[in-house]
């Protein structure tokens, strides 16, 4: 069914581009960061309406593997380090999604793609890439810190009152989309690509609340806690 995976596309790339435009605006990373996630998200649902429409090749099923499933929770998780943590704490994990995103590409680049899974009818395509230890072990870890820092951002929030109810929705979201991922493992492509547009909605709802504490950037920033640019 490629309506689904278009809806999903069209909602993340719209959504995309009124965060850009809100870090245009206010200047805060933390927006950037967020519309760069959203933005591979689209990417990734995008591959699934091509697959949907013509068929999985290796180049689509390697694409939303690295998009859908590898680095957007990292990138989901950056923003949130731009909003909450100490500006160096956030730019240390930006530098090192930059370097796990690059060889992540050459790795998923040289995984071969196994040309029968790739044509069936009951798993999504990008199951037929050889996916090797190492490949599991970068999605894995991305993944799970990525969702940790979100969720831990959430949990935060909620303690200490600071952007409380849109890290609470941005954590909801991503819970959203993973949960919406497994059912892609199960064939199910329907059911998945309404929840990623569910999911993705509920995470814009939270970035948009952002927009209400966040103050435009100042020209120099504090060395301790540059990143602290508005309270709630």
């Amino acid at each position: 069914m490629w309506i689904f995976p278009l809806f999903a596309t069209v909602i993340s790339a719209f959504f995309s581009g009124i965060v850009l435009r809100l870090y245009l605006t206010r200047r805060n990373p933390a927006h950037l960061a967020w519309s760069f996630a959203l933005f591979l998200f689209g990417l990734g649902t995008a591959c699934d309406f091509l697959a949907s429409v013509s068929g999985w090749t290796s180049l689509i099923a390697k694409t939303y593997y690295l998009t859908g499933a590898m680095v957007v929770v990292g990138y989901l998780a950056l923003g949130t380090l731009y909003l909450l943590a100490p500006r160096k704490i956030a730019n240390l994990w930006l530098a090192m999604m930059v370097g796990a995103t690059v060889f992540s590409i050459i790795l998923l680049a040289g995984a071969e793609v196994d040309p029968i899974k790739l044509k069936s009818d009951t798993e999504p395509g990008w199951q037929a890439i050889n996916r090797s230890a190492l490949i599991k072990i970068m999605m894995i870890t991305m993944t799970s810190i990525g969702t940790l820092i979100i969720a831990g951002g959430a949990i935060y929030s909620a303690l200490r009152g600071r952007y409380r109810r849109a890290n609470i929705l941005i954590a909801i979201g991503t819970l959203i989309v993973a949960m919406a991922g497994s059912l892609a493992t199960f064939g199910r492509p329907g059911f998945h690509s309404i929840g990623q547009a569910i999911g993705i909605t509920v995470m814009f709802i939270g970035f948009l609340m952002t927009m209400t504490v966040i103050r435009p950037a100042p020209n120099t920033y504090q060395a301790d806690n540059p990143g602290a640019t508005g309270t709630s």
